[in-house]
């Protein structure tokens, strides 16, 4: 039951239609609480970044069948009630029909109406259950609207990543990038600031319900900026109007598990959550961002999660640098209807200066320590709220080991170590592991722990020996694995750039010379440092090859 204007709502339909109602409308309250009207609401035209107009091309039934395999075999659907289980099971017999489908999609520019409606559940996240705040939606679509979906993405970044149309400053959907390389940039654009000798100041937007709020004009706009253009244009304008959605809910009645539908309602603005397509589309929504922003500052994007760094060597300067790149930002999302919600947005400073170095905006709050795509930065970038956090997800990683090993085999615990502790450890850590030794010394206690009960060990006894026997890299050998892995990819300068001679260090990585040691934390600095040390044979390994090679090294050498 609901709490409703003062009224107890219990009938099922009711409640659904309800709701139906309430998250439908998400976008238009959002917009209208929006306090950031006092810059004038006008869309400016995005240049056009490119001659090259995409076109969609044929499918094959070999890529229909290709990506029907890459299916999860989930019994959800949506409101068709076909599951991918079941299009799986079937897909012999459907591959034929759905490529002649899709083909006549792309070709007419036209997605199929009966693939556009949502099926809606409320999802309780905290508060009062009888109060529709409490509750967040979560939307199925038709498992058949995924599969084109997939085959259009497949085509549209082909496009983006073949005329290099996605901003650098963006890391999400993109292909190398990750919420590891954003927050390596982050930190380490950060570090060559207070290297200069610059205070640096980072602002953490929040975005109230960015992906709800997305106008469709504005968005085709902006993909006709990218080439999207004729029968694709209007493809995608088609994928995105006239959407609609119900809302589904379970019920107890006479000991009976019932379900209750709402009426369908239309959604106007937006991407359709749980889509394949609707992030990627967000993402090229703001791609033009970093570019608003311009050299005075910079973007470092996740999808939606963005940060905005200043840099000066005057505090005032800073301040007043901060103060307009913040009004300039509030400015774009205004006029691209996106909602910055100053109250969650973050300010944090960076300095090597004792002396005060105020920059605080008057309208943001600023704090020493923030969590950005799940790792905690703090303003010495010291990494210790970050390691206090992670230790206490390490032991209850640990407990769930032990009561694994009690019950199972030993594989079986081997299997929990690497899904509830290395891939705490592994997250990141090329940002964050080049904390202070303590820091790393504090997991690495956490790791043993665990080592030492996979292997029946006393908690004295040495771990190196079982770090070799169950094939797992300690907590130091896994930073150097990553970062060097990302200085190689990222093609940092080596000697044989600077001079022809083929000696015995042509393929060392250049250190850079610097004065602080903070700067020593450069992910690109430390993985340069370590190739260095590698042996002759690793040094010249293939790109591609590298990070096994490397592995198996670090394998047979557990680096405290």
């Amino acid at each position: 039951s609901l709490h409703i204007n003062n009224r107890i709502m219990d009938d099922p339909m009711e409640v659904s239609n309800s709701f139906n109602n309430f998250f439908s409308t998400i976008a238009e309250r959002t917009l209208q609480n929006n306090n950031n009207n006092a810059t004038p609401n006008f869309f400016l035209n995005p240049p056009l970044l490119t001659d090259h107009v995409f076109q969609f091309r044929p499918v094959t039934q070999e890529e229909v069948q290709a990506t029907i395999n890459t299916l999860k075999p989930k019994n959800s659907s949506g409101i068709d009630e076909i599951s991918a289980k079941l299009i799986k099971n079937c897909k012999n017999e459907l591959v034929t029909p759905l490529t002649d489908l899709i083909n006549k999609s792309l070709a007419q520019g036209i997605f199929p109406d009966k693939l556009k409606i949502a099926k809606v559940y409320p999802k309780y996240k905290n508060g009062p259950t009888t109060e529709r705040n409490s509750y967040r939606p979560i939307s199925l679509i038709s498992t058949f609207s995924k599969i084109i979906e997939k085959i259009v993405l497949a085509q549209l970044l082909h496009h983006l990543h073949h005329h290099n149309l996605l901003n650098s400053q963006q890391h999400g959907f993109c292909k190398g990038r990750s919420t590891t390389t954003a927050l390596i940039q982050l930190t380490e654009h950060i570090l060559d600031k207070l290297e200069e000798g610059c205070t640096s100041t980072s602002l953490f937007l929040d975005f109230s319900k960015a992906f709800d709020c997305l106008n469709h004009e504005h968005l085709l706009l902006k993909l006709e900026g990218l080439g999207i253009r004729g029968e694709a244009a209007e493809w995608f304008k088609s994928y995105l109007t006239n959407r609609k959605q119900i809302v589904e809910i379970t019920y107890i009645k006479k000991n009976t598990k019932h379900k209750a539908q709402s009426t369908i309602t239309n959604t106007r603005r937006g991407v359709p959550q749980g889509s394949v397509l609707g992030p990627v589309l967000f993402l090229l929504f703001a791609n033009d961002l970093p570019g608003w922003v311009g050299e005075a500052g910079h973007t470092t994007m996740y999808a939606d999660d963005t940060v905005l760094t200043l840099a000066d060597r005057t505090a005032e300067r800073l301040k007043q640098k901060t103060s307009l790149q913040f009004q300039r930002t509030k400015h774009y999302c205004s006029s691209n209807d996106l909602v910055l919600n100053e109250n969650k947005t973050v300010q944090m400073t960076f300095t090597t200066k004792h002396n005060n170095t105020d920059v605080t905006l008057p309208e943001l709050q600023l704090q020493t320590t923030t969590k950005h795509l799940g790792i905690t930065i703090d303003s010495r970038l010291s990494w210790k709220p970050h390691v206090e956090q992670l230790c206490r997800k390490l032991c209850s990683g640990i407990y769930v080991i032990r009561r694994t090993k009690q019950v199972c085999s030993p594989d079986a615990a081997r299997v929990a170590y690497f899904a509830l502790m290395e891939s705490h450890l592994r997250y990141g850590i090329a940002a964050w592991g080049g904390a202070s030794k303590g820091n790393l010394e504090k997991v690495l206690i956490k790791q043993k722990k665990a080592i030492r009960c996979l292997a029946n060990l006393g908690y004295r006894d040495s771990c190196r020996e079982s770090f070799i026997n169950l094939k797992i890299l300690t907590i130091v050998s896994l930073y150097i694995q990553e970062v060097i892995i990302h200085t190689v990819t990222t093609a940092q300068p080596r000697h044989k750039d600077q001079h022809d001679h083929n000696t015995r260090h042509a393929t060392d990585f250049t250190l850079p010379q610097h004065h602080l040691r903070l700067f020593e934390q450069k992910p690109s600095y430390k993985g340069a440092l370590y190739f260095n040390k590698l042996p002759e044979h690793l040094k010249r390994e293939h790109p591609k090859h590298l990070k096994k090679r490397l592995t198996e090294w670090l394998l047979e050498r557990p680096f405290y």
